[in-house]
């Protein structure tokens, strides 16, 4: 006699919890900033691709850092990529993003789920 499984529920069943609904508690707005001439827009932190960010994150606090303005920046990423970029420049604009984004130092988009 063969296995028998159980139905797979179909989406007009009732369910615990509708992701589906849920919705930003901030204005997911850019952030803007200028540099070497140029304006640049960054994605809001938390309208990023969570699983991207966890990515990012498996390389340390720099890959991560480059991660996520790589994930922000999008399509301006690569010319952003061929300014000369020196570090402590890359940490001020990280913390001021951070902190458009609402998030507090040492916080993570990952580490809040």
């Amino acid at each position: 006699m063969p296995a028998r499984t159980a139905p797979k529920p179909t989406d007009s069943e009732p369910f615990e919890f509708n992701l589906d609904a849920v919705k930003s508690e901030v204005e997911l707005r850019p952030f803007r900033v200028h540099f070497d001439g140029r304006r640049w827009e960054l994605a809001h932190m938390e309208s990023l691709d969570v699983w991207d960010l966890v990515e990012a994150a498996e390389g340390g606090e720099v890959t991560a850092m480059v991660g996520v303005f790589r994930l922000a920046l999008g399509d301006q990423f690569d010319d952003f990529r061929k300014v000369r970029f020196p570090q402590y420049k890359m940490k001020a604009l990280f913390t001021a993003y951070r902190d458009h984004c609402g998030l507090e130092p040492g916080e993570s988009e990952a580490s809040e789920s």
